[in-house]
């Protein structure tokens, strides 16, 4: 119980001096009681988990939004998906006597954190995103990450909905033992998509934008080269093993993306749901939530109003009410920033890019994944008219955009954030009918959010009418 009153306590000082810690309160309330999750934990009835490399936030947060439709759920909404975040979750929705206040939860996990929550958390259904490459000091090769999403839900008596387009994602559920339903796409007609070459490429040709797959190129079953008849991003698309028959299945909940409109099938009847994101991409996350949503029996009307209140969350495209217009969003590893670049280079107008890269502990040390980005799609877009490196790795992005072909007489580098984004901001302010656009590792997200807050200049009247774009990732 002492774990619970520490927990609580710290909540409580943290509202006090009007500070966020979304992982301090478990943090040290784990240090005195280990088992606190599982304590607390027991309680529930309902626990989704949302796990996978990319759109993690983004899917979590459309479901919550469904979710709440039906009534009031426990959830990490801003993201913190260790066990210290989990943990803090809880005993927030906690009284000091441990009695959760509803016994339903939603939990956005950490890929390698889910072998141990799994022990401690009632999952009754995981939806796995997607599984690419991604900070390979901490999570190592794919293999592994593969390996503790298998271990994880091995362990738990869950449901799986896994993305059918991703053959990661598919051999995981299908390696788990347990029983999965799919979602996926059957038609993707998208401007993004069509101006970015990202869809319907022959069975392993290649092209400049996006080669082909650099994860996942291989059967997990028999080591044979994936053959693929429609290719989207990344190791998604329509897949075969000519060797063992590994294939793409159809999916129990089937998408067609259309400019902007997803209307998903089940059981052979199609309902139409809004999209309160933009982009490819994140049609994959919608189209996740809304399989969850369906998979839980939850009616297609209730859906598509759960959808129509989601707000992104920190650093997912969100705009800030600045003259000129400002744009944050996470990049983390090479398939998620490249989906990032593609929906920014999209955007009509003039653009003055920062990025600002940072190597502690929760970005990632290794920076090798900057170059594996397609970061010369911005050297080569003439829509952008200056970048900025920033953050503590500036000079590494620096490098990596004058090797990516940037003119270096639009370049530069500075390694305070702050300075940096204010750098970048006088160059957008200084042109006509620039957009800023800052594209931040985790670590640099609420610095830089409390940088571009300094700059808006609009009155809080307008919030409601300009409040955030979609999000990316």
């Amino acid at each position: 119980m002492f774990g619970i009153w520490i927990g609580k306590a710290i909540i409580m000082f943290l509202r006090l001096t009007k500070k966020s810690g979304t992982s301090l309160p478990g943090k040290v309330a784990l240090r005195f009681n280990s088992r606190l999750i599982a304590k607390l934990g027991r309680q529930l009835t309902t626990c989704i988990v949302v796990t996978g490399t990319n759109g993690k936030t983004t899917t979590a947060n459309l479901l919550g939004d469904i979710l709440l439709k039906d009534g009031p759920t426990i959830q990490n909404r801003a993201g913190s998906n260790m066990r210290q975040g989990i943990a803090s979750t809880l005993l927030l929705h906690s009284s000091w006597l441990g009695r959760l206040n509803t016994r339903r939860a939603l939990f956005e996990v950490d890929e390698a954190s889910l072998p141990l929550l799994a022990k401690e958390l009632p999952i009754h259904v995981a939806v796995l995103t997607n599984v690419f490459r991604d900070q390979l000091d901490r999570y190592g090769e794919l293999d592994l990450t593969l390996n503790k999403l298998v271990e994880g839900i091995q362990q738990t008596e869950c449901s799986v909905i896994a993305n059918a387009d991703d053959p990661l994602s598919l051999h995981v559920a299908q390696a788990s033992g347990r029983p999965y339903a799919c979602y996926g796409f059957e038609e993707i007609r998208d401007s993004q998509s069509e101006d970015m070459a990202l869809t319907n490429h022959p069975a392993g040709e290649a092209n400049e934008e996006d080669p082909f797959p650099r994860d996942g190129q291989f059967c997990l079953a028999c080591g044979n080269r994936l053959t693929y008849r429609r290719y989207v991003y990344g190791q998604l698309g329509d897949y075969l093993c000519e060797e063992c028959g590994f294939e793409r299945p159809i999916p129990e909940y089937g998408g067609r993306f259309a400019h902007g409109t997803l209307v998903v099938n089940k059981d052979s009847t199609a309902s139409e749901y809004p999209l309160p994101v933009r982009g490819l991409f994140n049609a994959y996350n919608a189209l996740a939530a809304i399989g969850c949503a369906l998979h839980l029996n939850f009616e297609p009307r209730t859906i598509a109003e759960g959808l129509l209140s989601f707000r992104p969350p920190l650093g997912r495209m969100q705009a800030f009410l600045t003259k000129p217009a400002a744009v944050l969003n996470l990049i983390k590893n090479p398939t998620g920033a490249d989906n990032v670049l593609r929906a920014v280079l999209s955007e009509e107008g003039r653009k003055v890019v920062c990025l600002v890269i940072n190597d502690n502990a929760a970005d990632g040390r290794d920076v090798s994944w900057l170059w594996d980005t397609h970061f010369g799609w911005i050297a080569e877009n003439p829509s952008v008219s200056f970048v900025v490196a920033s953050g503590s790795r500036a000079e590494d992005m620096a490098l990596c955009m004058k090797y990516s072909g940037m003119d270096v007489d639009r370049l530069t580098f500075s390694p305070n954030v702050s300075e940096g984004i204010a750098h970048a901001f006088a160059v957008a302010r200084e042109e006509e009918d620039s957009t800023l656009y800052v594209l931040s590792t985790y670590t640099a997200l609420v610095p830089s959010a409390q940088c571009l807050k300094g700059f808006e200049e609009i009155s809080d009247n307008d919030h409601e009418a300009a409040r955030h774009r979609a999000s990316v990732s």
